[in-house]
């Protein structure tokens, strides 16, 4: 009887995908190349299994030998794989000297964080030597509703789409600080529509804080925000009216950017 021919769907091709797509994280997240074994015990597989899939990502330009011979890293092709015309890459350049400008005056790292459904991407960052960044990846991860990012993405769904995102409360309290009453945190979403900016003060790690004002294409067209992060000394009521103009300020620059437009045309299709 003749073998069943695997169909593009069949598990077994999910899991090689999946295996794949880990090992290529694992050394695109890496600081200094890495050994096979060091490979499969990151990705929790056998040095054999691991061996054939870092045979097929060499073959497809994912990854690379370094000059022994005995270590990988990710290539070209895994850690550059947006093209110098993606939007992405035109609203990073167009986003330079705004970012640049805000850690000048403030003294604070700046940021850009683009939303991509409610995904949250940090597209660029300015940093300040000395001052404490609450970045590492480029994926926001921490709840919404202890976030600077989180609120004014919230603040642009719908009372149902919020509730899915949230769950009931009380949420989740990360610091004595955090909002984790529903009522009070709907109350804090309407002041930032009235103040016009988004904080988070000591809501996610005690010590830390940030400031946000949202950037939009137009009416409705809310493409993410650009954010002051830095110790939670310096976030004093006057300095947090001061930053909070001129984040909607820069924020408005960027709004009117090419790479704005071509980022926001590009996912709210």
């Amino acid at each position: 009887m003749p073998k069943t021919q695997a169909t593009p769907d069949a598990p077994q091709d999910t899991g090689a995908l999946r295996r794949g797509l880990a090992v290529i994280e694992v050394l695109v997240e890496s600081i200094r190349p890495l050994t096979l074994h060091e490979v499969a015990e990151a990705v929790k597989l056998t040095d054999s299994t691991v061996h054939r899939i870092l045979q097929s990502l060499m073959e497809a330009d994912y990854v690379m030998r370094d000059a022994s011979g005995k270590r990988y890293h990710a290539a070209s092709k895994a850690l550059g794989s947006l093209t110098m015309y993606h939007p992405l890459q035109i609203l990073r350049r167009d986003a330079f000297e705004p970012l640049r400008l805000l850690r000048k005056q403030t003294e604070l790292t700046s940021s850009l964080v683009v939303f991509i459904g409610n995904e949250r991407l940090v597209v660029d960052i300015s940093g300040v030597s000395g001052v404490l960044t609450p970045y590492y990846e480029t994926q926001l991860r921490n709840p919404l509703h202890v976030a600077v990012s989180g609120k004014i993405l919230l603040l642009n769904r719908s009372p149902k789409e919020q509730h899915e995102l949230l769950g009931d409360g009380p949420y989740e309290a990360l610091t004595p600080s955090t909002i984790t009453d529903p009522e009070a945190f709907q109350q804090e979403l309407e002041q930032i529509v009235v103040r016009g900016y988004s904080t988070n003060l000591d809501e996610n790690f005690i010590g830390f804080s940030a400031i946000g004002a949202v950037v939009t294409c137009g009416p409705d067209q809310v493409l993410g925000c650009v954010m002051l992060a830095g110790s939670s000394t310096e976030f004093t009521p006057d300095t947090i009216a001061e930053w909070g103009k001129i984040l909607q300020d820069q924020a408005r620059l960027i709004s009117f950017s090419q790479g704005a437009r071509a980022t926001y045309n590009m996912f709210s299709q």
